[in-house]
């Protein structure tokens, strides 16, 4: 399972690592966890969780590429992005927004650490680095209280 998940505060990488192995149902020295700046050949690429992470600006405060070996899966552990997102969003308090493909390409799932789940709204900046804003959700949400409440059109992507 590949997963990209941008979240809506920083978390360290002791924190991301933890977080992870509990989601995933895995012993932590099985998660490696590397920001993006680092030197890739100091990875644990046999780890059955990998995640790269960044720090981004505006709403989101980091973003994370997660890589989860398929022979990993154990009983009640999440198997799809969806249920990572949310797994991750209650273990550690975060709201997760992920990417849905098949909707517009500015619209996310977003995911609160109470297990909600609803559509947002994200605008990236054209400057460098990129910043981001949460402009609209369908549900109110506490992490975005600026961010206008309203229905996200479903418009498929060419």
């Amino acid at each position: 399972m590949i997963c990209n998940f941008l979240l809506s505060r920083r978390l360290e990488p002791a924190e991301l690592t933890e977080a992870l192995a509990d989601v995933v149902r895995v012993p932590l020295g099985q998660v490696d966890v590397c920001a993006g700046r680092d030197d890739f050949g100091e990875r644990d690429w046999e780890a059955f969780v990998l995640c790269t992470y960044r720090p981004v600006r505006g709403d989101m405060a980091m973003s994370l590429d997660i890589q989860v070996q398929p022979s990993t899966a154990v009983h009640g552990a999440p198997v799809t992005e969806p249920e990572l997102a949310v797994a991750f969003a209650r273990g550690t308090g975060v709201t997760v927004l992920h990417p849905d493909d098949r909707i517009d390409p500015e619209t996310y799932w977003l995911t609160d650490p109470a297990g909600t789940v609803t559509r947002a709204r994200l605008l990236a900046s054209d400057d460098e680095p990129t910043t981001y804003t949460v402009d609209a959700v369908e549900t109110p949400v506490a992490a975005f209280p600026g961010a206008e409440v309203t229905p996200l059109a479903e418009t498929p992507c060419a």
